[in-house]
């Protein structure tokens, strides 16, 4: 009776582990390559619709966990954004934006922001690493992916990212 309990409990501690998360490789770069609107080839618009994150009190790049946002109908009730600009669903430009200041503004984006996106199954989870210049400079476990269907735009789906930041 005994080997049966500790055989359950083992089976129930594996199941819940491997659910950690359901999301793929592919779904991720699918919803970000669906969230790309860029109306002319060649040209990268960085309000097309980007992925952000409040970045009030300036700690983007030392939080520990990080929510993106890519839609429209999100509220944005922060003043300092950080923007992910997709041009393609596995590279995008960092924006650093502004907008509680007239007019609202985003900083000139400069060869530091252009990033190329890699994305790893690592056991039962997902990794984001983030490379500038062909140098790894960030590093994220995802949490999670939700999804739902855009208020605004029939047909398409809005979505929240949340990662972690990994440090190695």
């Amino acid at each position: 009776m005994k080997k049966i309990t500790l055989l359950v409990l083992i089976l129930i501690i594996q199941f819940s582990y491997s659910q950690e998360t359901k999301i793929s490789k592919a779904e991720l770069l699918k919803a970000f390559n669906e969230t790309i609107v860029q109306k002319e080839k060649g040209i990268i618009h960085t309000n097309s619709n980007p992925w952000f994150t409040d970045n009030t009190n300036e700690n983007y790049f030392k939080k520990d966990t990080i929510t993106l946002k890519n839609a429209k109908s999100y509220k944005r009730d922060y003043c300092k954004i950080i923007n992910w600009n997709f041009y393609k669903k596995d590279a995008f430009s960092i924006g650093n934006a502004d907008y509680c200041n007239e007019p609202p503004s985003q900083k000139v984006t400069t060869e530091n922001d252009w990033i190329k996106l890699n994305v790893e199954k690592k056991e039962n989870y997902l990794i984001i690493e983030l490379f500038n210049q062909n140098k790894l400079i960030d590093k994220f476990k995802i949490l999670s992916l939700e999804k739902k269907e855009s208020e605004y735009e029939k047909g398409k789906m809005d979505y929240i990212l949340k990662l972690k930041r990994l440090t190695e």
